[in-house]
């Protein structure tokens, strides 16, 4: 077993484990599976399979005894916020946004191969960023019904369901959920309203460098602990689609121009920024 992979047998939070699977839910926007093949094998893992359905894509890597789940986020994430409204469906978990429940079964197909090797092994991890890591938590909670104890990072995740199911999920999987904000990331804030619940344990990065209270002094900052930031409001939510829909501005702006409009819109939400300042955290912490 590689160093890398053993990062993935530890319990509890752990910031390099958090920036090992970082970079696999970024690697899961990576095309090619030849690019993912060679990363899992480089990290020790003996194979790795991608998959692609609709709008859905990611990948899972296996090695004698660490399984890996990776989910990337949306390609469009202006639609994405659009669609953030949609009603919830039932799970036996209590309500979910039938969006994202809906990914989860249009690669239900994937999960399967997954989940059969998934059992067969000891230690079993689940990522992804923004959409992806709403999808992280809903494939947990598959696991956790058949009988494995998933250990989640999330990056940029938005609300999953309702009260009920973000409450039967910390009593099924306590402590085993760590999802990351990067400062004012707006995508943890949707949906809008008070209906949906983050699960989990939140770990916001408050500046560069500074992981909720680390190195803060208490005299000059107050504690910083499980610091979620506020749903949007509904206002905030068409305010928010206004300026999605001026970044779109003119119909012909398309391409790098247009990917620069959106940019300045979620600047805290990139998987890159997020590995970015948790390396920053990380390295910190090795000195």
């Amino acid at each position: 077993m590689t160093q890398e992979i053993a990062l993935l047998t530890r319990s509890g939070f752990d910031i390099q484990a958090a920036v090992l699977v970082g970079n696999a839910a970024e690697l899961a926007y990576e095309d090619d599976g030849t690019v993912i093949a060679n990363w899992a094998r480089n990290k020790g893992f003996t194979s790795a399979t991608a998959f692609n359905r609709g709008n859905i894509q990611g990948f899972w890597a296996i090695s004698d005894n660490v399984a890996l789940l990776a989910f990337r986020g949306t390609s469009n994430i202006g639609q994405w916020i659009r669609d953030a409204r949609l009603l919830p469906t039932s799970h036996p978990w209590g309500p979910v946004h039938s969006g994202f429940s809906g990914g989860i079964q249009q690669v239900n197909t994937d999960l399967q191969p997954f989940e059969e090797a998934a059992k067969k092994v000891e230690h079993v991890s689940v990522t992804g960023h923004s959409l992806g890591g709403a999808l992280a938590v809903l494939a947990s909670a598959r696991l956790k019904e058949q009988g494995m104890n998933p250990l989640v990072y999330t990056y940029g995740q938005p609300r999953v369901g309702l009260a009920a199911f973000a409450e039967r999920y910390d009593t099924e999987l306590p402590d085993r959920l760590w999802r990351f904000i990067n400062q004012n990331d707006i995508v943890p804030r949707v949906p809008p309203g008070l209906l949906y619940r983050h699960c989990g344990t939140v770990k916001r990065i408050v500046r560069p460098g500074v992981l909720e209270a680390m190195g803060l002094n208490e005299a000059t900052a107050p504690e910083l602990e499980n610091s979620d930031l506020p749903p949007l409001t509904e206002e905030e939510c068409n305010a928010l689609l206004n300026q999605l829909d001026e970044a779109a501005e003119p119909s012909s702006l398309e391409g790098v121009q247009l990917e620069s409009r959106l940019t300045s819109l979620f600047s805290d939400h990139s998987m890159l920024a997020y590995l970015r300042l948790l390396k920053e955290i990380r390295d910190q912490e090795q000195e």
